[in-house]
């Protein structure tokens, strides 16, 4: 009989039995004749038993049954199989024991559930199921929690975490599982496995890139994957698919040596170099390995999707790195190189390529040398690119072979030594040269006054006069004075307004200390005034050496254009000044009208003591 069956005839069993209801002995009977409500039973020949026909349906007559005593009265015994069957059913539970059920309906606190021929109880907060669903009349597994005297208490809740501990317990590392897919993450997806997930990373989903989950996975989709690893602490269960096929880098490994010559497709172009796709992995070709020589060059001929051939080089099991090379399939031909050439060769060839740091110039094919920015002249040179333009012949002088980097090493500097070394002979301090503007800084300029040979004007040689703002373009011819001559350094260094003598030195040999000068006032200051001494130099006269009496401000007894009468006091060469003063004109002056009436004084009082003493000597003889 099905669930809801046995729950109708247990209600029917129970309007049958009187409302006294007594437990009797269990005992066996053969099943004697059937009419349409009720079988009857031989209960060994001194009294015949009655049962309801529901219960025996499923015996013949004959048939030997075992039942339980639920009364007699004056004809009968009345008994029950399905009573007997139920109180033996519950007596054979045991907690923890896993059972299947019906929920029958939902009751306070929880739900009522039908288990075999008895009904057992399932609170919400083991149920593990959504409160405002109807769940009656499904199956569930249920795990029986507690065991009374009559009743049972089950639980999905703990069921759940049984099954998910018996299933996680069961798997092991290697392990292969099916499971449906249950969600799909920008990073993986999660596997439904039974009672429990399973986490496939998408570094695990193939050993191809893949670059969207969403696009290769479906909810529900069924998914078999391996075991790799189990966190027995959080007990989750990390998965593999591609671990079910063979890794393409053992196969490539297994089947491939160094120094092999294969074909790739080109898919990817870097700045550094190349990446090949070879049959599900990858090797690179580094931009050092296209080419013996202007690899730069070579890589821009490439584009994706080419087919190239390149020998195997290196296979770095660790890194799981295939190293590749191009030029490796031809000769190469810095092997030669030093039969060709030597160190010291004077050579004018064409610049192949322009970098910050040097010149890449063309030997021959395939045999290049570079000129370093430092080896281009003995001053700084920056900007290159402005400076020099591909395809221009340049002269040098091969200085060193670069075995390391296969090529040659070149220095245009390096023909000027000889110049330098006789540079005394053409070039002196004092000489006065013309040369054609090269180079123009913030700081100065760069002439050129031969073939490499350079000479520096730093901008405060310009002019005397700080204020003027002279400027100067390349290619402008420039006539000035060798000031600075540094064999070792091989620097040079000139002036422009030592073309002319000093305005110092002018003032300086026109004006001497004690001369005394009446000059305009040029320009007023907070502390002192300018007058004009000549017309490249104006001296100096301090606030306090204005005048005599206390100035809190120059131009209130002072304007721009008085002519004021003043002493030299001072010289100073080393800050190129010459110092005056009004008032020590005012202090001689005074000086010199004290010492007119200190004589005239003394002469009159000399005078009036040689009348006084006429007088005594007058006065004496009478």
């Amino acid at each position: 009989m099905s669930d809801l069956n046995n729950d109708l005839f247990e209600e029917m069993l129970n309007d049958y039995l009187p409302e006294e209801k007594k437990s009797g002995d269990v005992i066996s009977g053969i099943i004697t004749r059937k009419d349409m409500d009720f079988a009857y039973l031989d209960l060994s020949g001194k009294q015949e038993g009655r049962i309801l026909i529901r219960e025996v349906e499923d015996f013949n007559v004959g048939d030997t049954i075992e039942v339980k005593v639920l009364r007699s009265d004056e004809e009968f015994v009345i008994v029950s199989k399905f009573l007997l069957d139920k109180a033996k059913e519950f007596a054979s539970y045991e907690v923890d024991e896993i059972v299947s059920g019906t929920i029958l309906k939902k009751v306070k606190g929880g739900y009522s559930v039908r288990v075999g021929k008895n009904e057992a109880f399932l609170p919400f907060s083991l149920a593990s199921l959504e409160r405002d669903k109807d769940y009656t009349g499904e199956k569930f597994k249920f795990l029986i929690k507690e065991k009374g005297r009559n009743n049972l208490t089950v639980s999905r809740t703990d069921l759940v975490k049984k099954e998910e501990l018996d299933y996680f317990s069961s798997l092991n590392v290697g392990d292969i599982v099916e499971g449906k897919v249950k969600e799909v993450l920008d990073f993986g997806v999660i596997l439904e496995l039974g009672p429990t997930t399973g986490f496939i990373h998408v570094s695990e989903v193939s050993w191809d890139q893949v670059s969207d989950l969403i696009e290769k996975f479906g909810i529900n989709d069924v998914v078999k994957a391996k075991v790799i690893e189990k966190d027995e602490e959080k007990r989750k269960i990390k998965l593999s698919l591609k671990q079910l096929e063979v890794d393409p880098w053992v196969e490539f490994k297994n089947t491939h040596n160094v120094g092999d010559v294969i074909k790739g497709t080109v898919k990817e172009i870097l700045d550094f170099g190349l990446v090949v796709d070879l049959s599900r992995n990858k090797g690179f070709v580094h931009i050092s390995e296209l080419a013996w020589n202007n690899a730069a060059k070579v890589l821009k001929e490439f584009k994706e999707g080419d087919v190239i051939e390149a020998k195997i080089i290196n296979i770095d099991d660790e890194k799981k790195n295939i190293k590749l090379s191009v030029k490796q399939l031809t000769e190469n031909p810095w092997d030669s190189v030093k039969e060709k050439y030597s160190i010291g060769d004077v050579l004018e060839r064409p610049i192949a390529e322009i970098f910050e740091f040097g010149l890449l110039v063309e030997l021959e094919k395939d045999i290049e040398g570079l000129l370093h920015i430092s080896d281009i002249s003995y001053r700084r040179v920056t900007n290159l690119p402005s400076r020099y333009n591909v395809g221009e012949i340049i002269k040098f002088k091969i200085i060193d072979f670069n075995n390391e980097k296969s090529r040659l090493s070149l220095s245009a500097k390096a023909l000027l030594d000889d110049v330098w070394e006789k540079i005394e002979e053409s070039y002196n301090i004092g000489d006065i040269v013309k040369g054609k503007v090269i180079n123009v800084q913030d700081y100065g300029i760069f002439i050129e006054i031969q073939e490499g040979i350079e000479v520096f004007i730093h901008k405060n040689e310009f002019s005397w006069d700080k204020n003027e703002n002279k400027e100067y373009r390349t290619g402008d011819e420039v006539e000035f004075k060798i000031i600075h001559v540094d064999k070792a350094g091989k620097k040079i260094g000139g002036s422009i307004k030592q073309l002319t003598i000093s305005p110092w030195k002018e003032a300086a040999e026109q004006y001497k200390v004690g001369n005394k000068v009446v000059v305009p006032i040029t320009s007023i200051q907070e502390n002192f005034a300018l007058v004009k001494l000549t017309d490249r130099f104006d001296g100096i006269i301090p606030k306090k050496e204005l005048t005599e009496e206390f100035l809190k401000d120059i131009s209130e007894k002072f304007s721009v254009g008085d002519e004021v009468e003043a002493i030299v006091t001072e010289l100073n060469e080393k800050k190129k000044s010459i110092i005056l003063s009004v008032k020590k004109i005012q202090e001689i002056e005074e000086s010199k009208e004290m010492e007119e009436f200190r004589k005239k004084f003394a002469e009159e009082k000399a005078k009036s003591n040689e009348e006084y003493q006429k007088q005594l000597s007058s006065h004496i003889k009478d």
